[in-house]
């Protein structure tokens, strides 16, 4: 990706967040709503998108043969952008350089030494089943991931102004929260308190998403590849 494009991705998605007087079936996208209903596949879908956040994830998805995973029919996917890869690789490289100061992790070297964890972790995002937000609420619902470990997806009211709350208006903007659990949950769980070591919450910047094969909620610029810590 040109760093251009990466700027004016950011500003979309930015705009995306700040828009939230839309309807439950609508999604959200560069800072337009969108009928949610895509005449393409999840991969072309991703594929097309005009600031090119997806064309490393793509890259790998090619490289370890996972394009008819991503098709799959009635799935959720929780897609990762590339920010997510790239603060992947960054955390990789810190680490390695405490042992040699010199070396870099890159794209490069998932695809030499990695493609086989790529293959397998890529699961922690697919849902066996369309969630789209109407199935969601504020408290959370726990789904299964196709690594056969719980994940929690919540739909919440934000005051957070960062996050496009006005207090001139009458309805609060309503976001999609995904949650990746390290530990069982209590039975009483309360989804927005839930933080590490028990789990890891992560905002959904496009939601809503329905193509041809599946359902599309894309995460966080912040998130990181595999949730590495």
């Amino acid at each position: 990706m040109k760093i251009q494009n990466i700027l004016i991705g950011i500003l979309g998605l930015v705009l995306s967040l700040s828009i939230f007087s839309c309807k439950n079936d609508d999604y959200k996208i560069g800072g337009d709503l969108h009928d949610p209903n895509v005449n393409m596949s999840t991969y072309d879908f991703l594929k097309s998108n005009k600031y090119g956040m997806f064309d490393t994830l793509l890259l790998l998805v090619d490289k370890a043969g996972l394009k008819e995973k991503l098709n799959q029919s009635n799935k959720t996917f929780f897609v990762p952008s590339d920010y997510a890869i790239n603060n992947y690789v960054l955390a990789r490289t810190l680490e390695i350089q405490k042992i040699d100061p010199f070396k870099k992790w890159t794209v490069d070297s998932i695809m030499k030494y990695e493609m086989a964890r790529f293959a397998d972790s890529l699961n922690i995002y697919f849902v066996n089943q369309p969630i789209v937000n109407d199935d969601l609420n504020a408290q959370g619902k726990i789904y299964k991931n196709l690594k056969n470990n719980e994940v929690v997806v919540s739909y919440e009211e934000t005051d957070d102004e960062a996050l496009g709350y006005n207090s001139n208006s009458s309805t609060k903007p309503k976001l999609v929260y995904f949650t990746y659990l390290y530990q069982k949950l209590d039975p009483n769980f309360d989804v927005s308190k839930i933080e590490y070591p028990v789990g890891t919450r992560t905002l959904v910047q496009t939601s809503n998403v329905r193509t041809t094969t599946g359902t599309v909620h894309v995460l966080s610029n912040s998130h990181t590849l595999f949730y590495h810590r």
